[in-house]
């Protein structure tokens, strides 16, 4: 034979009322919804086997402006180089936080987000010989451009030197330190499965 004890009864009147913390980020990010568009004029034969950029327009790079003041931008980078600020999901000290911080602070329209791809939304997409200082990079997988995984990496182009380099500001490199560095004499070098994206405001 077992016993069983029940107690009844109500907490005591002095018993603190659960708070739950909401400040934390969240582990699931909820999805964006991605726009594409395809040259649907171009035949199957065209398109079979060609890369993204092949089926995708590439603007022509002279005739599109910055739609912000590009020198605001790049004076608010070059003030916070050497500084350093928290990282992890939408901290300010995330690589691309910095990014549009720094483009915001000159009036860019950067409002995408979500993922590698839907945050450039109203952006336009180039290549990087058509680079110029006011530009973000971003490393992007290329069998996963969507794809937050480990590799993405944004920064700002304030500067194209004569040797065929950039002058870059960048954030959170090396990962996790949020310090925010120039390279004098960068060029891409996106880990193997990316690529270099530019990406104009």
């Amino acid at each position: 034979m077992s016993s069983i004890t029940f107690a009844l009864g109500a907490a005591p009147a002095v018993a603190a009322e659960p708070i739950e913390d909401f400040s934390a980020p969240a582990a699931v990010v909820p999805s964006a919804e991605v726009a594409q568009t395809l040259d649907t004029t171009l035949s199957a034969e065209e398109i079979a086997g060609g890369s993204i950029d092949s089926v995708l327009t590439m603007a022509e790079a002279a005739t599109i402006p910055h739609h912000f003041d590009v020198a605001a931008s790049i004076a608010l980078a070059e003030s916070e180089v050497g500084t350093s600020r928290p990282t992890g999901w939408s901290a300010p000290g995330e690589c691309i936080m910095s990014a549009q911080r720094w483009i915001r602070a000159g009036g860019g329209a950067w409002g995408g987000g979500g993922n590698p791809v839907s945050n450039y939304d109203g952006a336009t997409r180039l290549t990087i010989a058509d680079a110029q200082p006011g530009d973000i990079v971003q490393y992007e997988n290329i069998e996963s451009p969507t794809s937050w995984v480990t590799g993405v990496h944004t920064l700002m182009i304030v500067g194209v030197n004569g040797d065929g380099t950039f002058t870059i500001i960048e954030s959170n490199n090396p990962g996790g330190s949020g310090l925010v560095s120039k390279d004098e004499h960068w060029t891409p070098k996106p880990p193997a499965g990316f690529q270099a994206v530019v990406w104009r405001f």
